[in-house]
């Protein structure tokens, strides 16, 4: 039996569908769709997993969020059709929840003058080694800033000098490490 008569292959089929849909939409002026979609590609993280909670970048330099979503895609700066208002996202012939995080990049700050804790995105590196975090961790960034782990959890992960995001939610900030799946709640010490 083929994969198009499998549950699978349905799905599959209904996914390409609205994915192609969506991008039909996209490109056509005159439907509402087309004002509120786009196409980009996810420049970070590699691979993208499509799963809950996960954070990624857009070209545009947008910063996204996947919602309850859980697809194990493996994919490698994947081309994308977003749509904003819509809180959905089209990559690798499945649609996904997402919400957007922070509209664009701001330009980098220079090297010496650190980031102010009132921003709402701020990107740096761990300074060194990082090891995970185990409860109140205290992590020292390249940009000069200290921060420490408020929310308990656990995670063993060794990487030298990982990419980290640190973006203000409604309960304070949180932070992702380049690598290590999950985030954990963050307070500025400096």
């Amino acid at each position: 039996m083929g994969d198009s008569a499998t549950p699978l292959g349905v799905l599959r089929r209904s996914a390409l569908a609205l994915a192609l849909a969506l991008l039909l939409a996209a490109l056509t002026p005159t439907t509402s769709v087309a004002q509120d979609c786009y196409t980009s590609s996810i420049a970070s993280p590699t691979p993208f997993m499509g799963n809950n909670g996960e954070i990624f970048r857009l070209l545009d330099g947008s910063l996204w969020e996947v919602k309850y979503e859980y697809e194990y895609l493996y994919e490698y700066y994947p081309d994308v059709v977003i749509c904003p208002s819509r809180g959905r996202m089209v990559v690798a012939g499945r649609s996904l929840n997402v919400q957007l995080l922070s509209a664009s990049r701001a330009p980098p700050a220079p090297a010496r003058r650190p980031a102010t804790p009132t921003s709402d995105v701020i990107e740096s590196r761990i300074d060194g080694d990082f090891e995970g975090w185990d409860g109140d961790t205290i992590f020292k960034l390249a940009n000069g800033q200290i921060w420490q782990q408020v929310s308990y959890a656990y995670a063993y992960s060794y990487r030298y000098s990982p990419k980290v995001i640190i973006f203000r939610t409604s309960a304070g900030y949180e932070m992702t490490v380049e690598g290590v799946s999950g985030r954990i709640r963050v307070q500025r010490l400096r």
